[in-house]
């Protein structure tokens, strides 16, 4: 299974020429449903709130209409499982990776939804090295630089 960070969900819903095309092509080949957790979900509610300037706009209606048809998954998260995760991720990576602490709980929670791929775009959060670091495989591929900050 695939977790989908925000940045994914909303290249989805909001054209993005750099990103749009090649999302929809990844989901051309999708076989098992993204997952979207209840962290990206929330996430998402604010971002396309922001971006249609209103809320339950036509994007977020999209997205809740793929999560109840079961197109894409809705992962409710045990929150305890998952910040006791984000823990054991900070204890282990906080001092050299310089990540975000809401990338920590999305790449906590993937491994808790039992993700193999973690999609994101975000190479700014270092929550794809992260996601890389703890062995999930990240699309799009990670950059040279990226690649260069993974801590095997």
């Amino acid at each position: 299974m695939d977790y989908a960070d925000t940045n994914f969900v909303v290249a989805v819903f909001f054209h993005n020429p750099a990103r749009t095309p090649a999302v929809e092509r990844r989901l051309r080949r999708q076989v098992d449903p993204v997952v979207v957790g209840e962290l990206a979900e929330f996430e998402c509610r604010n971002v396309f709130t922001r971006l249609e300037k209103r809320p339950n706009g036509e994007a977020w209606r999209g997205l809740a209409g793929r999560l109840e048809r079961g197109e894409w998954r809705r992962q409710p998260l045990s929150w305890p499982e998952v910040s006791e995760r984000a823990a054991r991720l900070l204890d282990q990576f906080a001092a050299r990776l310089s990540v975000g602490s809401l990338d920590v709980l999305h790449v906590a929670a993937a491994l808790e939804s039992g993700c193999q791929c973690f999609l994101s775009f975000d190479s700014a959060s270092r929550a794809r090295v992260l996601a890389a670091s703890v062995r999930l495989a990240v699309w799009p591929d990670l950059t040279p630089a990226e690649r260069g900050g993974v801590i095997r």
